[in-house]
């Protein structure tokens, strides 16, 4: 089967931090949830709220998406941030985030923010029935070359990561992009039904999400986004199955962009000692995310490329 290289959303995961020292306590910290940002940040946040407060900081405040904030959360409060981010906050963002700044929709994020680290991501699974006609990745692949829109595959919201992902495998099989029959069901439950009851024959998802209808065989996997395959789920990779591609949705920090470089420094040792700490690790098992970590200027030159990558996927798509 003839490869080709896909330049992938999602990166191969790295190691967490290990052995750093405890950053300085503070008195507050606010954590910005946007209301473009997924249901995984939002979770994030709260998984960060109590590890941080008590021990890093007196007090964690939520402002966003299921805080219960008056205090202008959601839209107002990314625009709000990217401009006038107070130098102890810090901002929730994820692969939505940069869809949503490249369709105009909010104030981007790349550029206008100070990046400190990528946490973690959840990779993604191409399930379909057990009674469906495709039974392996090889014949959806060859279905999908013979005419791109004929396999309808469902996911989460329009240009949301399983869109994207579906458009990089799309272009990693060398289909064109602009044909492809995509149904967008940003619920989970609304998704695994539409593939339950036959609406669509396919589906990406979170493992998370999928993996109780796998480990009961009413949805039968045919490939991850991961580098390796993933435990309990019997589906070779995408690598595997000749697409180039290494996908995950992921979730990260920024900070607004008058930050001074004393306290950049100061959170950026608040995300080592984050990421390295054996709690962090237990609520990413509990939660089944992998752990991303990649910081500072490095995370900051990843976001760039990250944002650009996004926007021609959403022009390729014929979203932009």
């Amino acid at each position: 089967m003839r490869r080709r290289t896909v330049l992938a959303l999602g990166v191969l995961a790295l190691a967490g931090a290990c052995g750093v020292p405890d950053p300085p306590r503070r008195q507050e910290l606010l954590l910005v949830v946007p209301e473009e940002a997924g249901r995984k940040a939002e979770r994030v946040a709260r998984e960060l709220t109590a590890l941080i407060e008590g021990r890093w900081a007196a007090r964690v405040r939520l402002d966003g998406a299921g805080s219960g904030a008056d205090d202008g959360g959601g839209m107002g409060g990314l625009a709000r941030f990217v401009e006038d981010g107070r130098a102890g906050d810090l901002l929730v963002t994820d692969t939505r985030l940069l869809t949503s700044a490249a369709l105009g929709e909010c104030a981007p994020v790349a550029g206008r923010a100070v990046p400190l680290a990528r946490l973690v991501g959840e990779w993604e699974v191409l399930v379909t029935s057990p009674d469906s006609r495709f039974r392996t990745f090889d014949e959806f692949a060859a279905a999908l070359r013979r005419n791109p829109a004929g396999p309808r595959v469902a996911g989460g919201a329009t240009g949301g990561p399983e869109h994207l992902l579906y458009g990089l495998t799309a272009k990693g099989l060398g289909a064109d992009l602009r044909r492809l029959n995509y149904a967008a069901f940003p619920d989970p439950a609304d998704l695994i039904a539409a593939v339950l009851d036959g609406q669509a024959p396919l589906a990406f998802g979170t493992r998370s999400d999928l993996f109780p209808y796998i480990r009961a065989g009413r949805l039968r996997p045919l490939a991850v986004s991961s580098s390796e395959r993933l435990a309990g789920v019997d589906a070779p990779t995408l690598l595997e199955s000749g697409v180039r591609l290494v996908y995950a949705d992921w979730t990260g920090l920024v900070g607004p962009r008058t930050l001074p470089d004393r306290e950049r420094q100061a959170l950026l040792d608040l995300c080592a000692a984050i990421a390295g700490s054996p709690a962090w690790q237990r609520a990413c098992d509990r939660n089944g995310w992998a752990c991303m970590y990649l910081a500072g200027d490095e995370f900051g030159e990843w976001l760039v490329d990250e944002a650009r990558r996004t926007g021609e996927l959403l022009r390729d798509l014929g979203l932009r």
